[in-house]
């Protein structure tokens, strides 16, 4: 190929690829610290205290004409515990998966989370509960991304399932 096909074969990439780089993502990175207190019958029948700390970054992708596409959500340097203030005893809960938020056309959004259920550990035994879970629902929008209207699929889910309970109060009490 001689310089002017070469030459046409750049400018052609670049005018497809001008679009996409018009709009790159961008990124705001939160540190979050935050406690509350789950009350007893809430899930045991005891307090709990659950702390989670570390950095919640959310990237943000926009279509060329600037309009919202997507979002998602990560949580780096992340930890979270729960502990019962009555005996001490703790354990380690690990979160795993993005939070996808993707706008739809008529305005809704398809919210994903994979990894959306948690692998818990106690000190001294090793993980006491995994679930790696999958959830896709419809929201009312993107800034309401955490309503569901329509869950569509569920993978896992320990949605406050007896071997959840059973492992956290367990290993709390």
């Amino acid at each position: 190929m001689g310089k002017l096909g070469v030459l046409v074969t750049l400018v052609f990439a670049l005018v497809v690829a001008a679009p996409a780089a018009a709009n790159p993502p961008t990124r705001a990175e939160e540190h979050v610290d935050r406690t509350r207190t789950i009350l007893a019958g809430e899930l045991c029948p005891f307090d709990f205290v659950v702390r989670s700390e570390g950095f919640r970054t959310t990237t943000t992708f926009t279509n060329s004409d600037g309009s919202l596409d997507r979002f998602t959500i990560h949580l780096t340097s992340w930890h979270t515990t729960y502990t019962n203030p009555a005996n001490g005893k703790m354990l380690r809960v690990t979160l795993s998966g993005p939070v996808i938020v993707q706008a739809l056309p008529d305005g809704r959004a398809l919210v994903q989370i994979p990894g959306n259920d948690p692998r818990i550990v106690a000190k001294g035994e090793g993980p006491i509960y995994t679930d790696s879970g999958l959830i896709v629902y419809i929201a009312p929008d993107t800034v309401n991304w955490v309503e569901q209207l329509e869950v569509l699929h569920v993978a896992g889910g320990r949605r406050e399932s007896e071997d959840f309970v059973a492992a956290v109060c367990g290993a709390l009490a």
